[in-house]
C-alpha cells in the first residue's frame, strides 16, 4: 500500500487504458541533471512555448544531459520522434553516465513498438541507475506486452515500494510515473483505495512542488474519465490546458470526454487541436476511429487506424479498435470472424497471449458501434485472456444487460463493482437490478415483461395484449423477421427519490437522464411508465416504434443504421406526419440546414438542439417514404437484406437500385421541396427592423405597411400598428392583412362589429388572408351566427387545409348544434392528425355507440386506453362496444377495470346490467 499523505476527500476515479507516457516524457531525471539556467526553459516547456524552449535547450544540449533530454522532449510534444531520437542517441554517446538518456530512448522505442530496442535501453538505464522510474515503467510496460503476467505485476508493485521507502521526492513528473506504476499494480492487485491516494495525495503533491506540471492534472483526469465522473474529469483538462494549451495530450482527453458524451462535434475540434500539435499521438488517431466508429462509419475508421498502426505495429489498443472496424464492414461470414479480422487476432495472441487489451478494446469499439453481441463475446474474451483489465468486467456486465442477460450480468457487474467500487455506471446499474429483484413479471408467447405491480399492473396487461394480438404479427409480417427469442420489456415507476424515467435512464445508459420515454437495445425495451408523468403518451404507439427496433436490429445483425431504423420505426407506427415537423422541415430547408445520410445520425445521437432531434426523425422517416416512393414497398425489407449482409448505405442503394447516394440525396431533395411547397408553409415572419427597411425602401408597397402594422401590433404598440395599417389601407383599400390589424384593434376596444364589417369587406374567398379569415370566423361564431361561421370555417379547410385551426372550429360548430353526422367525420379526422387526443376518441367512441356501430366504438375505445391506461371513461367505452358486439365475457373484463379506476362512474349500472345474460 502507499503509505505517504493522510487525505480523505471521496476518490471517484482510475486511469484511462489509453493513457499516455506524457508524464514521463516531462520529468524523470530533469530535477537530478538540471542546471540552473535551465529553469527557464523547462518552464517554456510546459506552457508549450516548444519551440522557444528548444532554442535555450539547444544552447546547452552538449554540456547538460538535461539540457538534451529537453530539447528531445520539445520535438516529441510536436510529433518529431526522428529528430527527438537523433538528439538523444547523440546525447548518449556524450553523457554516457546519465541513466535518463537510454531510458528516453526506451519510452520512445516503447511507443514506437519497438520492443528489443526498449529492452535494451531500459536495461542500459538500469544499470545506471536502478531506481530510473521511467526505465521500470518500460521494464514493467514490457513484460505486460509479452504476456509475463507475474513478472508485470512484480514490476508494477516496485512503484508502490519504492514511493514508500524512498526519501521525500522532489521531482514531480517522477511522482505522476510513479502514480502510473501505483494504479496498475493497484488494478491487478484490486485495491481500489489507492486509486483514492493518487488523485488526493500523489498528484496534488506533484502539483505543489510545480504548479506548473500540467501532466498530473491530465492523470488525474484519465482517473476521472475511466470511472465516468466527467465533472471532475473536465475540471483537471481545463486546469491543465490553462497551464499548457499547447499539449496535445490534454486535448486528446477533452475529445474523450465529449466522446464519453457523444458530443462528436466537440470531440472532433478537440481532436483536430490535438493532431494540429502533434501529428504522431496515437492516442489521438485511436480516439479519431472512435469518433468515426460512434457514427458507425467503421470502413473511414480502417483507414484512420491502419495509418496509426504504422506509428507503432504492436499497440494493442490500435489494433483492436481495427479488428471491431474490420468486423463492422466485413460481418460474421459463416458466423466466424472474418480472415483479416482472424489474422489480427492470431497475430496479437501470437505476441502477447494475454492480450486483454486487444480484445477489450474491441470490444468498447463494437458497444460505440451498437454491435452488441459481438461486443459481449470480445469483452468476455478480454476477461478471459486478462483478468487484471478492471474494466473488461463491468463493460461486459453493461452490455449484457442491453442485450436482456440480466442473471450473468448481475453477476459480472457484483463482481465488478467489489473490484472497483467508484464506477459510477456500473454502480447505477446494479441498482437498477436491485429494484428489479422486486418487480412482477408477465410472460407471453413473445415478451417478457417486468414492472411494478403496485403501480403499473393494468398497463402491464395491455401491453401484453396489445404486442401479441396487434404489434407482434403485423410488424413481424411486415419485417419479415422473427426474434428467436422472447423480448424483455421493463417499465419504470417511481422508487424512493428516483423517479421512473431516472430509473429507465440509468437501466439505458447507466447514467441520469435520456432524452426520450422508451428505448431499445436490439433484444429489450425499457420505458418510462406514463403512469407518474405529468403529461401522458400513447404508450401503445412506442411499444410499437420500439419494437421495430427490436425486430431489425436483430434481423440485420445490429447492422442496420440509426437513421435506417428510426425512419422505419416511425413509418410503421402508421400515424400522419405532425403538422409541427413538417414546419420545422420547411425551415430547415429554407435556411440550408437539412441533414444528409451522412449525419443525420447525429441528431439522434448528439442533437444541438430539441428541433435537431425532431428533424433527425423527421427526415429519416421521409427517406423511408421516398424510398419505397421510387423503388417499392419491399424496398425497406430489401435494404435490410443488405445490411444483414454488411452492406453499406451507398453499398446498398448502388447494389439494389443502380443509384448512387449523392443521386439518391438529389431525388430526395427534390421530394421534400414538394413536400415543403403542398403543405403552404409560411417563412417565418422578417425582425421589425427589416420590415422598417422594406416599406421605407418601398412606400408603395401596400403588403410590406401592412406586414410592417402586424409586426407592431405583435409587439403592442398600438398606435404605430394604427398608423401603417390605414397607409396600407390608403394604397390598397381591401389589404386583408391590414383590415386584420385594424379589425384586432376594433376588437381590443369592445367594437366587434365594426371588426366583422372591415374583415368582411377585405374578404377575398379565392384567396383568403388566413390570420383574417379565422377572425372573422370567430367573431361570426360568438355573435351566434353559426350559419356564417360553419361557412367561413369550411372556406379555410378547402383553401388553407395546412392549418388544423378550421377543423376545430367546425368541430366546435357542430359540438354545439348536437349534429352527429356531420360531427363524426370531422372528430375522425382530427383524431387522425393527433394521435393523443383522447377527447376526440371518446367523442368518437360515443357517436359510435349511439349509432350501433360497435367495431368502431371499439377501436375508438381502445385508442383511450392506448393514450391513458387508467382512463375508466375508455375502458366503459370499450365493454359498451363488446356488449354491442355480443362479447359479455371480455365485457365484463372491462367492467371490472372500469369500477376499480373509478367506482363512481356514472354509466357502471347500466352497463353492468348489460353485460348480465
Amino acid at each position: 500500500m502507499l503509505h505517504r499523505g493522510h487525505h480523505h476527500r471521496a476518490p471517484i476515479a482510475n486511469f484511462a487504458a489509453a493513457a499516455i507516457a506524457v508524464a514521463i516524457a516531462l520529468g524523470c531525471g530533469l530535477a537530478r541533471a538540471q542546471v540552473p539556467d535551465l529553469t527557464a526553459a523547462r518552464s517554456l516547456l510546459l506552457k508549450g512555448s516548444y519551440e522557444e524552449a528548444a532554442e535555450q535547450f539547444a544552447a546547452a544540449a552538449e554540456k547538460a544531459p538535461a539540457a538534451a533530454l529537453g530539447l528531445a522532449r520539445c520535438r516529441r510534444a510536436v510529433g518529431r520522434d526522428d529528430d527527438a531520437q537523433k538528439t538523444l542517441q547523440e546525447a548518449a554517446g556524450r553523457f554516457a553516465k546519465s541513466a535518463d538518456i537510454p531510458a528516453e530512448l526506451a519510452m520512445l522505442a516503447l511507443d514506437r513498438g519497438d520492443a528489443a530496442a526498449a529492452a535494451r535501453h531500459q536495461a542500459a538505464a538500469l544499470a545506471l541507475d536502478p531506481d530510473c522510474v521511467a526505465a521500470r515503467w518500460v521494464a514493467a510496460e514490457l513484460l505486460r506486452l509479452a504476456g509475463d503476467m507475474d513478472g508485470a505485476q512484480r514490476a508494477y508493485g516496485w512503484f508502490v515500494a519504492y514511493y514508500n521507502r524512498a526519501p521525500p521526492i522532489a521531482d514531480p513528473a517522477a511522482l505522476v510515473c510513479i502514480g502510473r506504476g501505483v494504479a496498475e499494480h493497484a488494478r491487478w492487485t484490486r485495491n481500489a483505495g489507492q486509486f483514492r491516494r493518487l488523485v488526493q495525495d500523489v498528484y496534488p503533491q506533484a502539483l505543489a512542488l510545480d504548479a506548473d506540471h500540467w501532466p498530473a492534472h491530465l492523470q488525474a483526469a484519465l482517473l476521472y474519465l475511466e470511472k465516468y465522473n466527467e465533472a471532475d474529469a473536465a475540471t483537471e483538462i481545463t486546469a491543465g490546458l490553462a497551464i499548457n494549451p499547447q499539449a496535445a495530450e490534454l486535448h486528446a482527453a477533452r475529445a474523450a470526454l465529449a466522446l464519453g458524451a457523444f458530443d462528436l462535434g466537440a470531440a472532433k475540434t478537440s481532436l483536430d487541436r490535438a493532431l494540429a500539435i502533434n501529428p504522431r499521438l496515437v492516442w489521438a488517431h485511436q480516439l479519431r476511429a472512435d469518433w468515426l466508429l460512434a457514427d458507425v462509419r467503421p470502413a473511414e475508421a480502417i483507414a484512420i487506424l491502419e495509418e496509426a498502426s504504422k506509428l507503432n505495429p504492436h499497440d494493442e489498443r490500435t489494433l483492436g479498435r481495427l479488428a471491431a472496424a474490420y468486423a463492422g464492414v466485413d460481418g460474421r461470414p459463416g458466423g466466424k470472424p472474418s480472415p483479416r479480422v482472424q489474422t489480427l487476432i492470431d497475430e496479437a495472441i501470437g505476441r502477447n497471449p494475454h492480450c486483454g487489451e486487444f480484445f477489450l478494446a474491441a470490444g468498447e469499439a463494437l458497444d460505440r458501434m451498437r454491435r452488441f453481441p459481438q461486443a459481449a463475446e470480445y469483452f468476455r474474451l478480454a476477461n478471459q485472456r486478462m483478468p487484471q483489465l478492471l474494466a473488461a468486467r463491468g463493460q461486459l456486465g453493461l452490455v449484457l444487460m442491453r442485450l436482456g442477460n440480466e442473471r450473468e450480468a448481475a453477476t459480472l457487474l457484483a463482481e465488478s463493482f467489489a473490484i472497483d467500487p467508484f464506477n459510477v455506471r456500473v454502480k447505477n446499474q446494479l441498482e437498477v437490478l436491485d429494484l428489479l429483484q422486486n418487480y412482477a413479471v408477465l410472460e407471453t408467447e413473445h415478451f417478457v415483461i417486468k414492472f411494478d405491480r403496485g403501480q403499473d399492473e393494468l398497463l402491464a396487461t395491455y401491453a401484453a395484449k396489445y404486442l401479441e394480438d396487434e404489434a407482434f404479427p403485423d410488424l413481424t409480417r411486415r419485417l419479415g423477421f422473427v426474434p428467436p427469442e422472447k423480448t424483455l420489456i421493463e417499465i419504470f415507476s417511481r422508487q424512493g427519490n428516483t423517479s421512473g424515467h431516472g430509473w429507465f435512464s440509468a437501466r439505458m445508459v447507466g447514467l441520469p437522464f435520456i432524452g426520450t420515454v422508451g428505448a431499445c437495445a436490439g433484444k429489450m425495451v425499457a420505458l418510462s411508465s406514463p403512469t407518474e408523468l405529468p403529461q401522458k403518451y400513447n404508450w401503445a404507439q412506442v411499444l410499437r416504434h420500439e419494437l421495430v427496433h427490436v425486430i431489425n436490429l436483430q434481423q440485420t445483425d445490429f447492422n442496420v443504421p440509426h437513421w435506417f431504423t428510426e425512419g422505419l420505426a416511425v413509418y410503421l407506427e402508421d400515424q400522419p406526419r405532425p403538422r409541427a415537423w413538417t414546419e420545422l422541415l420547411a425551415r430547415r430547408a429554407r435556411a440550408g440546414t437539412l441533414f444528409t445520410l451522412d449525419d443525420v445520425t447525429l441528431g439522434f445521437v448528439r442533437p444541438k438542439s430539441g428541433d435537431d432531434w425532431t428533424l433527425a426523425y423527421c427526415q429519416s422517416e421521409l427517406y423511408l417514404e421516398h424510398l419505397i416512393g421510387q423503388y417499392g414497398d419491399d424496398a425497406p425489407r430489401r435494404m435490410l437484406a443488405a445490411y444483414a449482409d454488411h452492406l453499406s448505405t451507398p453499398q446498398a442503394l448502388e447494389k439494389l437500385f443502380g443509384i448512387s447516394q449523392a443521386d439518391f440525396e438529389a431525388s430526395y431533395r427534390k421530394f421534400i421541396e414538394r413536400i415543403v411547397a403542398e403543405a403552404q408553409v409560411s417563412p417565418p415572419r422578417p425582425a421589425l427592423a427589416e420590415l422598417q427597411q422594406r416599406a421605407s425602401t418601398a412606400p408603395e408597397n401596400a403588403a410590406a405597411a401592412a406586414e410592417l402594422a402586424r409586426a407592431w401590433l405583435d409587439r403592442d404598440d398600438k398606435p404605430q400598428a394604427r398608423r401603417w395599417a390605414l397607409a396600407a389601407q390608403k394604397l390598397e383599400a381591401q389589404q386583408p392583412l391590414a383590415a386584420y390589424v385594424l379589425a384586432r384593434l376594433q376588437v381590443s376596444i369592445g367594437d366587434a362589429e365594426a371588426a366583422t364589417a372591415l374583415l368582411e369587406q377585405a374578404l377575398d374567398e379565392s384567396a383568403p388572408q388566413e390570420d383574417a379569415l379565422a377572425l372573422l370566423a370567430a367573431l361570426r361564431l360568438r355573435a351566434g351566427d353559426k350559419a356564417a361561421a360553419q361557412k367561413l370555417y369550411e372556406l379555410g379547410d378547402a383553401k388553407l387545409a395546412h392549418s388544423d385551426r378550421w377543423l376545430k372550429g367546425l368541430v366546435k360548430i357542430h359540438l354545439q348544434s348536437g349534429d352527429a353526422a356531420q360531427l363524426r367525420p370531422l372528430l375522425d379526422r382530427l383524431a387522425e392528425q393527433d394521435p393523443d387526443n383522447v377527447a376526440a376518441r371518446k367523442k368518437l367512441a360515443q357517436l359510435s355507440l349511439a349509432a350501433k356501430d360497435f367495431a368502431a366504438a371499439a377501436d375508438y375505445a381502445t385508442a383511450v386506453i392506448h393514450a391513458d391506461v387508467q382512463d375508466a371513461a375508455g375502458h366503459v367505452q370499450l365493454a359498451a362496444a363488446l356488449v354491442g358486439q355480443g362479447d359479455r365475457s371480455a365485457a365484463a373484463q372491462e367492467y371490472a377495470v372500469a369500477l376499480a379506476l373509478d367506482p363512481r362512474h356514472p354509466e357502471l349500472e347500466s352497463l353492468q346490467k348489460a353485460i348480465q345474460p
